[in-house]
């Protein structure tokens, strides 16, 4: 009687500086703690990716000419858009100049630093696979502790630890109950939702706001369902989605999983357009109407916070209006100017407004367009746009460069054994060798090398 071995497998460098960047992520902006640590972001940023450089100094990467445009329209957008942004920053004397260079050399820093990792087909997958675990694990923990709770009577007892989130917590003086705390098994409030007699505790996953995160976790649904298809990470980010308890959130997720069966398969056919339809038809009823957090409820116990929204987007509108080209980046210091990027116009001006909707919808003309992009992206644009203050984060750019690759089904080897021994194997109407099905699903075929040595 033989007994199996069994062997563990070290993740290669790669994966391990995968890991490293994807952590780096939430010292930057619009994470918690984006506000203070930035800098620190930045300056790990660039060891993380030299090591990994420095590991393939003489190996061959693999990249293709669809990620290599992506990444070169990503940043000929960012160039065009502070190409104009700093001269009219400068020429108005509105701006906060010194505020403008921090977002200027930040951006420059983290797009260079992540663009040099992600060019790499198989970095770029690592990293986005390694996102959507971390941001899915924290989306579980959010459910974890809502059913805890819920069975508890209370959260009280779950109480680990606080962090300080800039902005946040010195607004309240009860360290359990204020943005920041964090409860079993790792959950980050950020604040209790009263309609009523119902409190709902809303988990904000490490992010700046709950609103926040809703956009990042769709995100990741979306690139999960089009590449991996983990059960428990789609469950986590779905879950996590609904306990951030948003009137937007839930519209993205009916949303963006219409865009899942439009897109999921390798063709558009009748019945998933019929379905994504569907899907969509229920955003507006769902985003209105469902109990406690629709708008419907919200506007009359939460009405400030549409109202705050709308005021700021208007004062945008107006501004644009009297002048297109725009005042100057944070040349508005009023409260909640900028508070999305619709009310940004003003300061911004048309042309910025149209880069950065270009940066944030995944939209690339050339070999760089994919509508399954542009599909996983569209909840982090809709964010920007009506909701947070996010279109000039650090994470939206590097989220900016993700590359979907295709998923290569394995359905016919369950049902033909006979498959494998023959060496090929059917996917769609053609058949491909044995060797390449037996590829990751969400490992695209290698494009063109790139030599480092």
């Amino acid at each position: 009687m033989s007994m199996r071995r069994f062997s563990i497998n070290m993740p290669d460098v790669t994966s391990l500086v995968s890991i490293g960047l994807v952590l780096n992520l939430f010292l930057m902006r619009p994470t918690a703690l984006g506000e203070t640590y930035t800098p620190l972001g930045m300056a790990l940023a660039l060891p993380l990716v030299g090591l990994h450089l420095l590991h393939n100094f003489k190996k061959t990467r693999y990249s293709n000419s669809a990620i290599r445009w992506d990444i070169a329209t990503l940043l000929s957008l960012l160039g065009l858009y502070w190409l104009y942004i700093c001269p009219i920053s400068i020429f108005f004397e509105k701006s906060q100049l010194d505020w403008v260079l921090k977002e200027f050399i930040t951006s420059g820093i983290i797009v260079l630093a992540y663009g040099a990792f992600l060019m790499d087909v198989d970095a770029n997958r690592k990293f986005f696979r390694t996102l959507c675990t971390v941001i899915a694990l924290l989306g579980l923990s959010s459910v974890i502790t809502v059913a805890l709770s819920a069975i508890l009577g209370g959260k009280e007892s779950l109480f680990l630890f606080s962090i300080d989130v800039k902005g946040y917590t010195e607004a309240t003086l009860h360290q359990q109950t204020s943005t920041g705390a964090v409860y079993f098994p790792f959950s980050m409030l950020y604040g209790d939702y009263v309609s009523g007699a119902v409190k709902l505790d809303r988990y904000c996953a490490f992010f700046r706001e709950a609103g926040i995160y809703q956009g990042v976790a769709c995100f990741c649904l979306a690139y999960e369902a089009f590449t991996r298809r983990s059960k428990v990470v789609m469950f986590g980010l779905a879950g996590g989605t609904i306990c951030a308890f948003s009137s937007l959130g839930v519209a993205l997720l009916a949303m963006t999983i219409g865009s899942i069966f439009l897109f999921s398969g390798t063709r558009v056919r009748a019945w998933r357009v019929v379905l994504t339809a569907a899907m969509i038809a229920l955003v507006y009823p769902v985003s209105m109407y469902t109990p406690y957090i629709g708008l419907e409820d919200k506007a009359v116990t939460h009405g400030s916070s549409l109202s705050d929204r709308s005021m700021s987007i208007e004062r945008g509108l107006e501004d644009v209006r009297r002048n297109p080209l725009g005042n100057g980046l944070y040349s508005s210091l009023g409260r909640n100017d900028g508070i999305c990027l619709l009310a940004e116009l003003g300061m911004i001006g048309l042309f910025g407004f149209i880069c950065k909707v270009l940066l944030l919808s995944g939209f690339r003309l050339g070999p760089g367009r994919d509508w399954k992009k542009i599909a996983a992206c569209a909840p982090l644009l809709i964010t920007a746009l009506v909701s947070q203050p996010i279109a000039g984060a650090p994470m939206m750019y590097v989220i900016g460069m993700v590359f979907v690759p295709r998923m290569i089904r394995r359905r016919f080897e369950a049902h033909d054994p006979m498959i494998g021994q023959r060496g090929f194997h059917e996917s769609g109407n053609a058949f491909v060798p044995h060797a390449i099905t037996n590829r990751p699903v969400e490992c695209p075929l290698p494009g063109p090398r790139i030599g480092n040595a």
